[in-house]
């Protein structure tokens, strides 16, 4: 505490180890409230998921409206005041009663009727509750109907599931664990590179301290007092600002909304332990860091050398993470993905600790092949102190290995977000699952516009068989794109298919062999096959789909009229899959994006911080060199080439490592294709000259620090 007093570089140094420890902290309670908050969305929404059986008839459906998704629950129950309901939800509707969100209840009030009201038809009984919502804005509603009326699976209440879902089984929960563990990794770098500032200046005190009788303890236990003094105000405060800026984090919009403010609220003894553990690691970095100072002889200097047995780290990553690839290929279960993510982490660490060696190669590099005096110092400074070199540029490294295994997978994740694939026309929205054919005949009593029943089935022969729509082809023309007829009876087919064709439609149940003379036309690039009519009359009489065709003038109030007609029936249109599309990919690439700022962030504040650090550590050298008329650009351009040269070699290894990194985790992300291919961009290499970039402007950065040097530079510590 005296050294802090009076001693100003003592307190800016004190100073930035608060600064870097709390920013870390506070990164790193985000992060670990991520899995958190999605739990707790999921949590609220269990009562979604199907339960124990029972007599309670419950039909889910996603409608849209104006570019929202409007979750939709028909049900229908003998006794509506007996079913057991979740929490958030007043009670069970009865027919003729409905349950708004809040949201959807706004909306409903300032929308003419006819284009939404109309498709929740009832008295409003009440509103669902923030317990039983995924985020504030969302649009839910649940519709009473009589027994009898909708076509749903059974279930015994409105509580939900009992039994846990297997999260891990979609690509969301392997993309989030992926961001955490390479994003908590330069948290680490940044937490413990901020207890090696002034490391130089630390070494002399501790050197004169032993000199002066102090034991080797002795000696360690005050780094440890000077560290823990800003590590503990630090994690203090990166704790204390969590809350208050979970304010800020749950605007980030994710799966159509926001977050209710308490979702990103990390338990409290997660928390405590992070506070706890975040000084605990400054404080034994920089012990361990000083222990080879506090243990040798007094005055004895020593080269510190960096051994190659650290390729060793970066091997053991490598068959770590290959062998989780291998793990999560073969084993199922919950927990496959969990060496994945070790191996993941152990590749971050391994670029980590395999840098100073290359560090140390290419200023030897430098050294012998070049003769220019700003080379030669930057050369001399990396094999000098390979690791004291490489510290500022650690976290720039992950930043360019996270951005590259970002950019590998991109390409292949957008191009399994599934957007409208042209088969139905852009006017035509389609009803399927349509059980009551009377009342396709309420439909067309209700409105005007064309009605287009028709009835989905199988077309099988030889062994092989294709979806099938039975319809007059001059109807099923104006809805399916890319359908061109001719007269007389036929069978369109997109693939030919050999021998005897018949037709089954499960939903109604009817079969039919077709005759063997039929006439069969092509229908390329099609993804139905057509079948008139009059060559299956028994499933034509008992359609399963219905088709209407809208203008952009009442697409709205038709789409009402098919929804209020059909309760519970799933629809099936451009703009929905569009929506739910643009929904899936505007979340994959904001996450993206945010997880490349924080890298970013961490990375640039990092080598920022250790970049001044090496410049207060060397105030003695610069002085000298000044006062012997050495330029100061001279130094400026050796700080720069001692910051950028080993930057831009590790950042090449680190964009190799990201690329295979993100190979080997498409391979095991659920839903992806194995035979897919991974489409490689130029902007992979991005993040090299990203990286760089960061590099470059934190070494720039040290100018300014060195404003404060002078050939008379007081060189007492």
């Amino acid at each position: 505490m005296t050294l802090l007093r009076r001693d100003r570089r003592g307190r800016i140094s004190a100073a930035l180890v608060a600064l870097g420890v709390a920013v870390g902290v506070l990164l790193v309670l985000w992060l670990l409230a991520a899995p958190t908050a999605l739990r707790a969305r999921e949590d609220r929404a269990a009562w979604r998921v199907g339960g124990e059986p029972g007599p309670l008839a419950v039909s889910a459906t996603r409608d849209e409206f104006r570019g929202r998704m409007i979750e939709r629950f028909d049900v229908a129950a003998e006794h509506p005041g007996e079913v057991a309901v979740a929490q958030g939800i007043p009670r069970l509707p009865g027919p003729g009663e409905v349950l708004f969100s809040p949201a959807l209840a706004d909306l409903v009030r300032t929308t003419p009727s006819a284009e939404l009201g109309d498709r929740f038809p009832g008295v409003v009984v009440g509103m669902i509750g923030d317990q039983a919502l995924r985020f504030p804005d969302e649009l839910v509603v649940v519709v009473g109907h009589p027994p009898g009326v909708v076509d749903g699976s059974g279930v015994r209440d409105l509580l939900g599931s009992r039994v846990p879902v297997d999260g891990s089984a979609g690509m969301l929960w392997l993309l989030t664990r992926i961001g955490l563990v390479v994003l908590v990794v330069p948290c680490l770098v940044l937490v413990a590179s901020v207890g090696r500032l002034t490391a130089a200046r630390r070494e002399r005190r501790l050197t004169a301290l032993r000199l002066a009788g102090a034991t080797p303890v002795q000696a360690a236990v005050v780094v440890a007092v000077e560290i823990a003094a800003g590590a503990v105000i630090g994690s203090l405060l990166g704790g204390a600002l969590a809350w208050p800026s979970s304010g800020l984090v749950a605007r980030i919009p994710w799966g159509g909304g926001t977050w209710f403010p308490g979702d990103f609220t990390s338990d409290p003894l997660v928390a405590a332990a992070v506070q706890v553990c975040a000084p605990v690691l400054v404080v034994g970095a920089a012990v361990l860091g000083h222990w080879r100072v506090v243990t040798r002889p007094p005055g004895v200097a020593v080269l510190r050398r960096v051994r190659g047995r650290r390729l060793l780290i970066g091997l053991a990553a490598f068959v770590l993470f290959s062998a989780g690839v291998v793990v999560a290929r073969e084993v199922g279960g919950p927990r496959r993905f969990e060496v994945v993510l070790a191996g993941v982490g152990g590749v971050a660490l391994a670029l980590v600790f395999t840098g100073p060696l290359v560090t140390s190669l290419v200023g030897r590099l430098f050294v012998g092949c070049w003769r220019g005096p700003a080379t030669l110092l930057a050369g001399r400074r990396l094999v000098g102190d390979p690791v004291a070199a490489f510290r500022g540029s650690a976290g720039v490294v992950v930043a360019v290995f996270t951005a590259s295994m970002a950019l590998t997978m991109m390409p292949t994740l957008e191009g399994q977000v599934r957007f409208d694939d042209g088969t139905w026309s852009p006017d035509a929205i389609v009803a399927h699952g349509v059980t009551d054919p009377s009342r396709v005949d309420a439909l067309r009593a209700a409105t005007d516009a064309p009605v287009l029943p028709l009835t989905y089935g199988l077309l099988a022969a030889g062994g092989r068989s294709q979806p099938a729509l039975v319809g007059r082809c001059e109807d099923v023309t104006r809805v399916l794109t890319g359908l061109s007829c001719a007269p007389g009876p036929a069978v369109y087919l997109p693939q030919p298919l050999d021998g005897p064709l018949r037709i089954t439609s499960r939903q109604a149940a009817a079969r039919t062999e077709l005759p063997s003379d039929v006439e069969v036309r092509p229908y390329p690039g099609g993804s139905y096959a057509v079948v008139d009519p009059e060559l299956a009359p028994a499933l034509a009489a008992r359609p399963t789909s219905v088709a209407v065709l809208t203008t952009p003038g009442d697409r709205e109030v038709l789409h009402t009229a098919l929804v209020r007609a059909f309760p519970g029936v799933a629809l099936e249109d451009g703009e929905t899959a569009d929506v739910l599309g643009s929904t899936v990919l505007d979340d994959l690439r904001r996450a993206v994006l945010l997880g490349l700022a924080f890298a970013v962030l961490l990375g640039g504040s990092g080598a920022a911080v250790s970049a001044v650090g090496s410049v207060v550590d060397r105030r003695r050298a610069f002085g000298a060199l000044l006062a012997t008329g050495t330029p100061l650009r001279l130094l400026r351009a050796a700080l720069r080439r001692e910051v950028v040269l080993p930057v831009v070699t590790a950042t090449l290894a680190a964009c190799a490592a990201g690329t295979g990194v993100g190979l080997g985790l498409l391979s095991i992300t659920p839903g992806i294709p194995h035979h897919s291919g991974t489409p490689m961009t130029p902007w992979i290499l991005a993040p090299v000259a990203a990286g760089s970039l960061v590099a470059l402007v934190a070494a720039t950065a040290c100018g300014l620090a060195l404003r404060g040097v002078t050939p008379t530079t007081d060189y007492q510590d």
